[in-house]
């Protein structure tokens, strides 16, 4: 299929999706499935990526206090440089620490669901008001 055809399959597709009022597609053919220890090592993970960009920022940390290495306009612009490019790189780890974090997260949030098991925070929070136990709610 060429990229017209693609695109014509695409638009028909939408086309309908529009004019009958509905979000059902019918595209078929994809699905995954996945073991509690598949689920869990996801999570694991996740949260092990999560730590080591969070060790990458720790040592990128000396690349935003660079100094420049002589006495002139030039060395300053250096250092002016190299510590604005440090600190992009930090801002590109903790980004990519934080979508580790809500992945693994998210993946928790399913196999919780999988297990039948609550939201273990929200359980955590209905059980400890700040009120203390209230009768009838």
């Amino acid at each position: 299929m060429n990229g017209q055809q693609h695109r014509d399959a695409i638009n028909a597709e939408l086309s309908g999706w529009f004019s009958s009022n509905t979000t059902q597609g019918t595209i078929t053919g994809g699905s995954f499935a996945f073991t509690e220890d598949q689920i869990r090592a996801v999570v694991k993970n996740y949260h092990d990526l999560a730590d080591s960009y969070d060790d990458a920022i720790t040592k990128a940390g000396r690349m935003t206090i660079v100094e420049g290495p002589g006495l002139d306009f030039a060395s300053d612009a250096f250092a002016i440089a190299a510590n604005r490019s440090g600190q992009s790189l930090i801002d590109s780890f903790t980004n990519a620490r934080d979508y580790c974090k809500e992945q693994a997260r998210l993946a928790q949030g399913a196999l919780d669901d999988y297990l039948g098991v609550e939201n273990t925070n929200v359980t955590e929070i209905n059980k400890q008001s700040p009120q203390g136990p209230q009768a009838g709610i």
